[in-house]
């Protein structure tokens, strides 16, 4: 009766029509009518149903209506509607409800009781004939009465249906039910009709206490055969425990029927039991099961349970043999299982035998036949503590990867800090043999061959080392001004000093400095005036309390140390390292780490002024060749690179320009400076680069298996536990960097400064033509192309793996001077790429 949707018309209004009546905003429509004509169809008038009032058993004609909510959104909601009720159906059920209480009682009951009585209300009205039902009288009946309450208990009755014809007004007829409700049925009826609906089959029903309020013929013929004799009335629940052969006995079945009262009186669940029993037929074990559901005893309306109790024991059996075979099965899964292991592990040993047997065959091909084809970095060192970490790791290193180490190491002549084989893959690779030589003289020394032989060579035709310009002048001498506006005067035009002071500021705090626009701004004072202005500004000299006019006599001395004829290395070069290396320092992230106190990175600007004081031009492998006085002097070890630092040293120990005060540092702490700065001088010989990276990268970017102190990239230090030694590859990697740092200049800085190293390189090999002596590599004015066309394999040999390295200890430096470097790498490669002989855009080594 609920949900019913009819396709009948609407009424809008508050109007009634002859059969409609409002009641609280609802507006009644009557359903489908039928003419008066149908001569088929008998139709009732509302006077024939008063006879009805002398029959003794309750009888209602319920018509069904459509009607709406006024302020819905045109919902329709189908209800029943009550015709006529007999005097009996009034004494028991009350008077009906309104259709707007009747509508709430409907809407406030369940979807699937709704979905229940529409689709009884449908059965009942499809056809003429008369239906017979059992139901639930008071849910059925409880949205049409007023005396019908909620908490009824459920009364299962018998009802005839008969669909009907009602004549509600004149020419208005209408479909309405007919429902005869037999109250007076037995109870015996009501009981199995209620146990019937749930069950048709071995089916009882017991009271709360056990007592037996029902049964089917076959439940009680059942009960009968496990208890010979037996009368019904002795027939309880506790019967159909005490029937199982349980382990425990009595106080087992026992149990069991009390879990099974608590589980449906207490509640209120449908409770299943297995039930193991000794057949009486042949003896053998069997296997029950017992259901039950809670309901209401139908005629007193107290809890009450049906039970179902059927046999399983076909079930059980199958269920142990799939136990079993599942046994079986589980059994036979654990031999192929240890079977596919034992393969797998039979696999796993050929195929290392396998890999071993190829490696040691590409070993041979490789020794034999194969060209490498990248630059192989690595140096033996690196190699070796790859494989170690490899195997603490837990990981199984490739047999060729010992052999080579092993065939590596036992070669007295291998260098461990120099990248393997690095004559072979400069000399064989694809850059070019003169290339190949010009990077492998440059990195190491003279190549095997050729071999130049010192006498040869006149000692008289040898050039001198460049002399500076006279030390002290008057105006220097003169100098007594601390400040930089001051200084500026004493040295710039006038008219000159507001561009120098805006290059100044810009020196402070970019990466790409235009150190020629500031060199033409102060020609003579380039490397002074900037000098001064960024100590100045970094804070070092806080604290130190220097004499800062002998200072600037220091520093005019060192300006004129720089020859301005050489291409390269004057004093625009210098001042470029000095103004890469304040970058380094305060912007890239070492000053903030702690990496140096300020002794330290007084030191380190230090370097940076004087690493190529008196350069003459010529590298040392000319001085080394021709017997030069420098090279005598220091051995043929870093011969320019130990006289830029004596040499500025006598320049400072003259009284003028003895600028540390007794106030300034302490003797350690001078001592300390100095010998950081020598360290960085020295390191600057490109001879002993790959050793310094080496150490560099086995000190902080390698990760300690043994110690928490040497921490992988871009993780803070503790630099109070980092080793001095370690701490002293810091140092020479910031002046290493700063001295190549025009690699991330901006295209044309970096193209003045290759065609400038360029020039410079063959003049060398023009005094090498005149002396007699081979040509070096590429600096053969008459080929084409000099050190330009070796960029490429500067750029991925030396310099980004160079800073790499730095920037992944201090990562401030990667959104600066690497992101540069690496964008001047891709432009670079894009140039030679389009270029058929010699690359314009150069390269600066």
């Amino acid at each position: 009766m609920s949900c019913l949707r009819h396709a009948s018309k609407w009424s809008r209004g508050n109007v009634a029509d002859d059969f409609g009546v409002v009641l609280d905003s609802v507006q009644y429509v009557p359903s489908v009518s039928v003419p008066l004509a149908d001569p088929f169809v008998k139709v009732w008038s509302v006077s024939d149903f008063s006879i009805l009032h002398e029959f003794q058993k309750p009888v209602v004609v319920v018509s069904a209506g459509t009607y709406e909510l006024s302020h819905s959104s045109h919902r329709e909601q189908a209800t029943p509607r009550v015709v006529f009720q007999n005097a009996d159906c009034q004494r028991r059920f009350g008077l009906p409800r309104s259709h707007s209480a009747c509508y709430a009682v409907v809407t406030s009951m369940s979807e699937d009781c709704r979905r229940a009585l529409r689709d009884w209300e449908l059965q009942v009205t499809r056809g003429r004939k008369v239906q017979q039902s059992t139901i639930d009288i008071y849910s059925v009946l409880r949205p049409l009465f007023q005396g019908i309450a909620s908490d009824r208990p459920e009364c299962l009755i018998r009802v005839e249906s008969k669909p009907i014809r009602v004549e509600t007004a004149a020419g208005q007829v209408h479909t309405a039910v007919m429902h005869t409700v037999d109250m007076d049925a037995s109870t015996e009826d009501l009981r199995m009709t209620a146990m019937y609906l749930r069950s048709p089959i071995h089916t009882l029903m017991f009271s709360s206490t056990g007592a037996l309020l029902g049964a089917n013929f076959s439940a009680l013929d059942a009960c009968r055969l496990h208890t010979p004799g037996a009368a019904v009335e002795s027939v309880t629940l506790k019967t159909l425990f005490d029937m199982g052969l349980y382990p425990g006995g009595e106080l087992e079945a026992q149990s069991a029927y009390e879990e099974a009262l608590n589980a449906v009186f207490v509640m209120q669940l449908t409770w299943r039991h297995m039930q193991p029993h000794r057949s009486r037929r042949d003896g053998k074990t069997k296997w029950s099961m017992i259901e039950m559901w809670p309901m209401n005893d139908p005629v007193t309306a107290t809890p009450a349970v049906l039970v179902k109790r059927y046999n399983i024991t076909q079930h059980k059996e199958l269920e142990a043999q799939l136990s079993l075979r599942q046994g079986d099965l589980q059994r036979q899964k654990e031999d192929l299982e240890q079977a596919s292991v034992t393969l797998q592990q039979e696999k796993l040993r050929l195929q290392q035998e396998a890999e071993k047997l190829a490696q040691q065959l590409q070993a041979v091909l490789n020794n034999k036949f194969v060209r490498r084809n990248t630059f192989d970095a690595e140096t033996p060192i690196d190699k070796t503590l790859g494989y170690l970490e490899t195997i603490i790791s837990g990981g199984v290193p490739p047999l060729q990867q010992a052999l080579e180490l092993h065939t590596l190491l036992s070669q007295s002549d291998t260098n461990l800090r120099q990248p393997v084989g690095l004559e072979e893959q400069l000399l064989m690779g694809r850059m070019g043999s003169d290339v190949g030589q010009s990077m492998l003289q440059m990195l190491q020394g003279n190549p095997t061959k050729p071999q130049i032989h010192r006498s040869t060579i006149e000692t008289d035709e040898l050039p001198a080392p460049w002399s500076p310009y006279a030390h002290a002048t008057a105006e220097a001498a003169a100098l007594t001004a601390f400040e930089v506006p001051t200084f500026l005067d004493s040295l710039v035009p006038a008219s000159l000093i507001p561009e120098v002071e805006h290059l100044l500021h810009t020196a402070d705090s970019s990466w790409q400095f235009d150190v020629f626009a500031f060199a033409e701004a102060t020609p003579g004072h380039t490397l002074s005036v900037l000098f001064f202005y960024l100590v100045k500004q970094s804070g070092v000299l806080d604290g130190l309390y220097l004499d800062e006019g002998k200072l600037c006599i220091f520093l005019q001395k060192m300006d004129r140390g720089y020859d301005p004829s050489t291409p390269y290395h004057s004093s625009t070069h210098v001042a470029s390292v000095v103004q890469m290396t304040h970058m380094l320092l305060c912007h890239g992230g070492i000053v903030k780490s702690k990496a140096m106190d300020r002794p330290l990175m007084w030191g380190t600007y230090w370097a940076a002024l004087v690493h190529d004081y008196e350069h003459g031009g010529l590298n040392n492998d000319f001085l080394i060749k021709t017997a030069h006085p420098l090279a005598i002097t220091y051995s043929d070890h870093s011969p320019l690179e130990h006289h830029h630092v004596a040499a500025a040293t006598r320049v400072f120990l003259q009284p003028e320009c003895m600028y540390i005060t007794p106030q300034s540092m302490s003797p350690e702490e001078v001592g300390n400076a100095r010998n950081c700065a020598i360290t960085q001088v020295l390191g600057t010989d490109m001879k002993k680069h790959f050793d310094i990276l080496s150490r560099f990268q086995a000190a902080f970017k390698r990760p300690s298996v043994h110690s928490d102190l040497h921490q992988t990239p871009r993780q803070s230090l503790d630099w109070d536990r980092v080793k001095p030694e370690d701490k002293t590859l810091v140092h020479q990697m910031v002046i290493k960097c700063a001295d190549i740092g025009h690699l991330a200049a901006d295209h044309n800085t970096h193209k003045r400064w290759s065609y400038k190293l360029e020039e410079e390189f063959f003049r060398q090999g023009d005094k090498e033509r005149a002396l007699g002596l081979p040509i070096s590599p590429l600096m053969d004015r008459d080929q084409a192309g000099g050190m330009t066309r070796s960029q490429m394999g500067f750029f991925s040999i030396v310099g980004i793996p160079l800073f790499q390295a730095l920037t992944d200890l201090f990562k401030d430096a990667q959104v600066g001077h690497l992101a540069l470097l690496l964008d001047s790498s891709s432009a670079h490669e894009t140039c030679t790429l389009r270029c058929d002989t010699k690359c314009s855009c150069g390269l600066a080594l």
